[in-house]
């Protein structure tokens, strides 16, 4: 999330995360950034200020406190320690008094509690003199190849409207007839996202953050233009060494079907029906979760023409992080950070709606 405000001109003063292996590749991304790898509930924020901040005035707490606890896919318990974080969050807003807050979290905060967590929320921020404004936001609507939904919690210290959030995903119109045409949305494809690499095997086993590839091919779509910029070879093209059986198991899946579409022989027992899913090169990808990395997983993480996982490097390109930006840790580590982010790009485009609306503000 930082990263998209970053790209819409904001710059982050300081950072927290619990995660060693994720605050370090925080700091490798942004150098010049405090980045504190520490627990925020065992933070005092007037420390941080006085430490830290120099006591200047933030204009903008951004965040995506752990999700787990809310997903549909879980225990969905109250009691869940995770959910809790949230609240520590609206603490550090009711301290700092920015001019405006983003929390970020998955679609299942809506229904917990039949809606009761979600009125809580609201309820306390309108206690601290903050608005709270829900936004449910899909990816693919934001220039990301993606069709992932996530709920955006988004207010300011005023009574002023909420703002809103521009989309970002128009198309030319030929480019608009043409999806007509199939019957398909106007968004960016698989296809967009690395067609320039499709044919680049990955890199398996052993892990080396120095190790690049070479790029085979120049650009073939504006968006690989975004996401090659500052880039001038291909880092975390990683990928699982699959077993024998698996790679049978893939070779079996055409584009679009996933593991029910197996013959009985390859079929596992039990478990998810959603697994083993192959991704379709003309359609954006589905939502790419923390697990991307595993084949077996619930989701659609098959490359749409090799027999393999997606690589690291292409699961970010499908959340719209540039090849710029790199990762640590093992390669579960470096899924994880992929699938657990904020799509850079969807981001960008609620930062910029929050600056043109306080420009507004500021000038009426």
């Amino acid at each position: 999330m930082s990263l998209g405000f970053e790209m819409a001109g904001f710059k982050i003063a300081l950072a927290i995360e619990s995660q060693k292996n994720y605050m370090d590749t925080y700091k490798l991304n942004n150098p010049k950034c405090i980045c504190l790898n520490a627990d925020i509930t065992e933070l005092k924020p007037n420390e941080i200020e006085r430490k830290y901040l120099n006591n200047g005035k933030i204009k903008g707490i951004i965040g995506g406190p752990p999700c787990k606890g809310f997903s549909t896919v879980g225990n969905r318990k109250l009691t869940d320690p995770r959910n809790m974080l949230i609240y520590y969050f609206i603490q550090w807003v009711d301290y700092f008094k920015p001019n405006f807050y983003v929390m970020e979290n998955v679609p299942g905060i809506l229904s917990m509690d039949k809606g009761g967590v979600v009125k809580k929320v609201k309820n306390i921020y309108d206690d601290i003199g903050y608005s709270c404004n829900m936004h449910v936001l899909l990816a693919t609507e934001f220039g990301v190849p993606q069709v992932r939904k996530r709920v955006f919690l988004i207010g300011n210290s005023s009574s002023l409207r909420d703002i809103k959030i521009k989309k970002t995903n128009q198309q030319d119109a030929k480019q608009k007839a043409l999806f007509e045409e199939s019957n398909l949305p106007p968004f960016l494809t698989v296809k967009e996202a690395f067609s320039d690499i499709i044919d680049v095997p990955p890199i398996v086993g052993k892990i080396s953050d120095d190790v690049a590839i070479e790029y085979p091919n120049s650009t073939k779509t504006k968006y690989q233009k975004y996401l090659r910029a500052n880039s001038e070879t291909l880092y975390d093209h990683y990928a699982p060494n699959h077993s024998a059986l698996v790679k049978k198991r893939i070779s079996l899946i055409k584009p679009g079907k996933n593991h029910s579409s197996l013959p009985k022989e390859y079929q596992l027992k039990g478990g998810y029906s959603n697994i083993y899913g192959r991704l379709e090169l003309n359609k954006p990808a589905d939502t790419i979760t923390a697990n991307c990395g595993c084949v077996s997983a619930p989701g659609r993480f098959i490359h749409p023409v090799q027999d393999r996982a997606i690589s690291v490097r292409e699961a970010a390109r499908l959340q719209s992080f540039p090849d710029s930006y790199r990762f640590t840790g093992n390669l579960s580590e470096k899924y994880k950070q992929v699938g657990n982010a904020v799509p850079p790009l969807m981001a960008f485009a609620i930062a910029k709606s929050i600056k043109r609306d306080r420009v507004k503000k500021l000038t009426n």
